[in-house]
């Protein structure tokens, strides 16, 4: 077919609306620099200043979780297998979010010094483990980046003909531009306008199909829609597409969730973020941001995906009065021939619109991350460990530019050999799952041990291989080769034996060599040291008052319970209650579970769209203030009025810390 979209707006978007979003992050970015005091330094740059509060922290959450996949795949599964394709995707992502929120407040009790997870590797491991996870986490990072653009080039130009290799390239471009001038900080607020957007547009294509359309119009003539559709083109892998009885579909979702709890647990991005927070911010930003990102995908499939699928029979159809072809399925296009059906053109260039979003905020992530973990784990750890500030920034702007050349050639490698989206979706947790046990056991387990690292970890990757391999020949009848690989069955057994393999090995390993005394991980406060470019805004964050550790204790026991509702009573008993019944929802309970949808819809978007307004207004005052020209004097009297200002007690305490820090480099804790 020809693309739905003319190659104008491919590059129109790549190249016109990159660089007018550059040119805005590049000028807030002066703006906050010059008139609020946020110079960048080398802190600054890779943790802003550790103090980002929950909004920004939900916002980049929603941000760096909405991948291409989300909005593409979740509209693929809904077109598929039904209204219980994108809910699957909804809160089998939401769990990956909600999980690692433990692993966030360890993080900020145990090292609220360090700039990368792999750092604490380093302390307690030595120079051998903090190379092996250093080796994970940076894989991690690179597949996840080049899935990015993967799916961002192949929607592209599946959508306008533009070339995949110009969209490879095209598309991080100005993102690595607003990132390496920028910093942290500016990917923070460049997460909450993508984030801003895409919800503006969901929201009008939500209500458009279910309020205004004339082609719908109503969840009920939805559901009539979609039960005629079943008599024409019944749905190949399930009961009905109004029923949640789909065996594939439970395995399917399995599979991308657990394959992708090493993109969260195992991902420099995410940890980063909750290096980033105020540690009073964790729990909250977190989970507002897992629960908000929910309905992304949940709306966009049950809107666009179903649409796309409801109206095969009516001359809307782009594909009209054929199905949807086995490569338009591949390429993910369910959602932007849905909006086209329902908005026309301007729909598909709105859906075309939400995958710019999504694939530079989420880019942005990345580079910021990677350049972190070669400026703190390879550049300061192994070649200049007394780098300056400036040294270190220097590094990290290299860091930026280089990888996201980089994650272009590694896209367009993988577009030339034929690796999908999906592909790379279910391999990466196969591959990578063996980290999420070995940074939950560092953080968590006293009595892990270098060797039960060195063995565990990778034999955790050989196990899942394996087991993925033997799989695919026992269910794709003796057949392994790059298609039959992808055979549910085999991609969600690979997934779950690396995924728990591992985590059972290292155990396993550290209790055959145990130490004589447990590592007390305590000692990873002090033992991180900060460049000397730091300042007191920066100094006061890396302070773990005692107040602070009891809002991280309580905070802990709030996850466990958010986790229980999110994990066990939704994706496991609601989930299987469902398919156990099987049956097709009624115009009643598919109508209620529609207007439940949008109603979230609105809320999540509220939240995202406010609070981190709300939570800056000072800074936002202050800045307001010095543009139209008040005195300095008055704005530093009124910034100090609005702000929250020092006591003696937390000099005292920065001063302890800076003692105990001090302390820490005098105790040998490597290879421990």
């Amino acid at each position: 077919m020809d693309p739905i979209l003319s190659q104008g707006y491919g590059y129109g978007f790549a190249l016109g609306l990159g660089a007018a979003f550059a040119i805005l992050m590049v000028a807030i970015s002066k703006l906050m620099s010059k008139h609020a005091g946020q110079v960048q330094n080398s802190e600054r740059f890779s943790t802003a200043s550790r103090n980002v509060g929950s909004g920004l922290i939900a916002s980049s959450t929603i941000s760096a979780w909405t991948w291409p996949a989300t909005l593409l795949v979740s509209g693929t599964w809904a077109y598929e297998y039904g209204i219980m394709g994108s809910w699957m995707y909804g809160v089998g992502g939401t769990v990956q979010v909600t999980l690692f929120v433990f692993l966030a407040l360890n993080i900020k009790k145990y090292a609220p010094g360090a700039h990368t997870v792999c750092e604490t590797f380093f302390i307690r491991f030595g120079k051998s483990g903090h190379l092996l996870y250093l080796c994970y986490c940076a894989a991690t990072n690179i597949i996840i980046s080049s899935l990015l653009l993967l799916g961002g080039s192949q929607g592209f130009a599946a959508s306008t003909g533009m070339h995949v290799v110009a969209a490879s390239f095209l598309l991080p471009l100005n993102v690595i531009v607003y990132t390496a001038l920028g910093g942290l900080k500016a990917t923070f607020i460049s997460d909450w306008v993508h984030t801003v957007i895409i919800y503006l547009i969901l929201i009008v294509s939500v209500y458009t199909t279910y309020c205004s359309s004339s082609l719908i119009g109503s969840p009920g003539r939805m559901w009539e829609l979609l039960r005629d559709i079943q008599e024409v083109y019944p749905v190949a892998l399930g009961k009905s597409y109004l029923s949640f009885k789909s065996r594939d579909m439970i395995l399917l979702s399995w599979s991308v969730t657990l394959g992708g709890m090493s993109s969260v647990l195992g991902d420099p991005g995410y940890s980063q973020r909750a290096i980033a927070s105020d540690s009073k911010s964790v729990f909250l930003g977190y989970t507002m941001g897992g629960l908000c990102w929910w309905v992304i995908p949940w709306a966009l499939g049950s809107s666009a995906g179903l649409a796309c699928r409801a109206l095969l029979t009516n001359p809307v159809s782009v594909t009209f009065p054929n199905e949807l072809s086995s490569a338009d399925i591949n390429a993910s296009m369910p959602v932007i021939y849905g909006l086209a059906a329902i908005l026309g053109k301007s729909g598909a260039a709105a859906g075309l619109l939400m995958l710019f979003m999504s694939v530079t905020s989420a880019t942005s992530a990345e580079l910021i991350a990677f350049s972190s973990i070669t400026t703190y784990d390879i550049y300061r750890a192994y070649f200049n460990p007394n780098a300056t500030g400036k040294q270190l920034v220097r590094a990290s702007h290299i860091s930026v530019v280089a990888f996201g050349i980089f994650m272009g050639v590694l896209s367009v490698v993988f577009n030339y050999i034929g690796v999908t989206v999906g592909w790379l979706l279910s391999f990466l947790g196969i591959l990578l799952n063996p980290e999420v046990g070995a940074v939950v056991l560092c953080l968590f387990w006293p009595g892990m041990t270098k060797f039960g690292l060195l063995i565990g970890a990778p034999l955790g990757t050989i196990t899942g291989i394996v087991c993925w391999l033997g799989s695919t020949y026992v269910y794709a009848d003796h057949v392994v080769d790059k298609n039959t690989v992808m055979t549910t069955e085999a991609t969600f057994i690979g997934n779950i034996v690396s995924l728990f393999s591992g985590l059972i090995y290292i155990i396993v390993f550290s209790l055959l060599t145990p130490k004589k005394e447990s590592f007390d991980l305590t000692l990873l406060r002090g033992a991180i040291k900060v460049a000397d470019d730091v300042d007191y805004e920066e100094e006061k964050a890396l302070v773990l008052t005692e107040a602070d550790e009891k809002v991280l204790a309580h905070q802990s026991y709030l996850s466990l319970a958010v986790n229980s509702v999110v994990l066990l009573g939704v994706y496991v008993v609601v989930t299987c209650a469902l398919y156990g019944w099987g049956g097709d929802f009624s115009k009643g309970s598919f109508t209620a579970f529609m207007v439940i949808m949008m109603i979230w819809l609105i809320v999540a978007a509220l939240l995202i769209i406010l609070f981190p307004l709300w939570q800056g207004r000072n800074t936002i005052k202050l800045i307001f203030l010095s543009i139209v020209g008040k005195s300095k004097l008055d704005r530093k009297i009124e910034y100090i009025e609005n702000a929250s200002t020092s006591s003696q007690l937390e000099a005292e305490e920065i001063e302890q810390s800076k003692l105990d820090k001090k302390d820490a480099t005098n105790v040998t804790v490597s290879g421990l």
